[in-house]
């Protein structure tokens, strides 16, 4: 596909950086710019070379949700098919065995705070809002939002948010966990790179482990502790635990990246 809908750069020899680029719409999702990013995600994930995902979009501004103009007058099929590739992208960003970080400045509405809430680490500008306006158009919460939200806030906010459709921003956000880290507006993107940076060294093998685990949780104790065997035994096994521990006994930062 060739389009100027996303915009990849690798701001760090590790990490990718796709930036939604539709600024004439304040980073608003149509059809083309949904497409545009499950192929490039699908590009970025499948190149072992990258370690780090960091989603941002363009002119200073993450996502303003949906694009409202494009979903009047659509057919139950055309509805259907637009949810489905909504979908097909949650699942691969959720999926991701790297971190996946968003820089949130300005605002991530809608579909665009649900977009955010499926990365493992937000970071959003002083006064970048969020919010969930999807009853005021009759709609219900989508791009997997009933569940990152309730996951990230709990069940009780979670309703009380939709059921609010307020805006939050700042110290409300971290408050509530629905971001990671609160900086100046004019931070944010230098310290998204910065935290994708930090997360892209982290030991490949043990962290997609976590997130694995992290996916499919709550589960029963017993599940858990299963899991955990599997998991920690195959860690173990791990050329990087021996570095890190190697590492731990030199007192030296481990190094997860070398050949």
């Amino acid at each position: 596909m060739t389009t100027t809908a996303v915009i990849v750069t690798r701001p760090t020899p590790y990490v990718a950086q796709v930036a939604i680029n539709r600024p004439e719409a304040k980073n608003a999702i149509d059809e083309t710019t949904r497409l545009a990013l499950i192929e490039t995600v699908e590009g970025v994930l499948a190149d072992n070379r990258v370690r780090a995902l960091l989603l941002c979009g363009t002119n200073g501004v993450f996502c303003a949700g949906g694009d409202l103009a494009s979903m009047r007058g659509m057919s139950e099929e055309q509805a259907r098919t637009r949810m489905q590739s909504g979908h097909q992208l949650v699942q691969l960003l959720w999926n991701a065995d790297i971190p996946v970080v968003v820089a949130m400045e300005k605002f991530a509405i809608g579909a665009g705070a649900g977009l955010a809430l499926i990365a493992d680490y937000i970071i959003a500008g002083e006064t970048a809002r969020m919010n969930f306006p999807f009853l005021d158009l009759g709609l219900v919460p989508d791009w997997g939002s009933t569940q990152s939200l309730v996951r990230k806030a709990g069940w009780g906010t979670a309703r009380r948010l939709v059921l609010d459709r307020a805006a939050l921003k700042g110290q409300q956000l971290l408050d509530l966990n629905l971001v990671e880290q609160i900086v100046e507006d004019d931070k944010v993107m230098a310290s998204a790179v910065d935290k994708a940076q930090e997360l892209s060294l982290l030991p490949r093998l043990a962290l997609r482990q976590f997130k694995e685990t992290m996916r499919q949780s709550p589960v029963a104790m017993k599940s858990a502790l299963q899991a955990e065997e599997n998991h920690q035994t195959q860690c173990f096994l791990s050329d990087e635990f021996e570095e890190g521990l190697t590492a731990l006994q030199e007192k030296r930062p481990p190094d997860f990246v070398k050949g």
